[in-house]
């Protein structure tokens, strides 16, 4: 059962938004003795105890690929489910050629001869990044599930900050999502 509560949010200053109704998942966070024990139940030759500690090294060993250039791949058969990665992008962002000439005042054009010094210059950030995949949703479908709507509640409105930090509305400042990230986890857990 995926539960969920339905915001009725007042809307936000800075995103100039006013009142909105949204759905957001109430969900249990399961661990890895769970996780094991369901991995146990598709094939029941891997121990649970065994899944556990296969899943208790993941972490580790995802790092230690992806540092080494790989992205790593969850399949069901031949369909790709997920990827994680390292993402990469350029630190403070895009360079135009506004701020390639703060980096470079010589500079008066990108080009293929500057590009490369340029990137070297801001440097580079690694973030690890997580994708689903069409395939995993359908998977998800496929095994069936039921929706029920836990509650109803309300957000209040959110204000712009003052140049003193405070929102003068006294609002959560939680955005117009109910104040809950998508995916998020709400507390509760499933433990074997």
């Amino acid at each position: 059962m995926i539960q969920y509560e339905v915001c009725l949010n007042q809307g936000n200053e800075a995103l100039q938004t006013g009142k909105s109704i949204t759905a957001n998942e109430l969900l249990l966070t399961c661990d890895e003795k769970a996780l094991a024990r369901e991995i146990h139940h598709q094939n029941s030759l891997i121990p649970e105890d065994v899944a556990a500690q296969v899943l208790g090294y993941f972490g580790r060993a995802a790092a230690q690929l992806m540092a080494m250039g790989f992205a790593i791949q969850f399949k069901n058969g031949s369909d790709v489910l997920m990827r994680i990665y390292p993402d990469l992008h350029l630190k403070g962002g895009n360079i135009n050629l506004e701020r390639a000439q703060q980096l470079d005042p010589e500079v008066t054009d990108l080009t293929l001869e500057n590009a490369g010094d340029l990137a070297t210059k801001v440097g580079v950030s690694v973030k690890v990044r997580c994708e689903t995949e069409v395939k995993f949703t359908e998977l998800l479908e496929k095994e069936g599930y039921n929706i029920e709507r836990k509650n109803v509640r309300e957000v209040a409105y959110v204000a712009k900050k003052t140049d003193g930090g405070e929102t003068p509305s006294g609002g959560d400042n939680q955005g117009g999502n109910g104040g809950q990230q998508q995916g998020g986890d709400n507390g509760g857990s499933l433990e074997p």
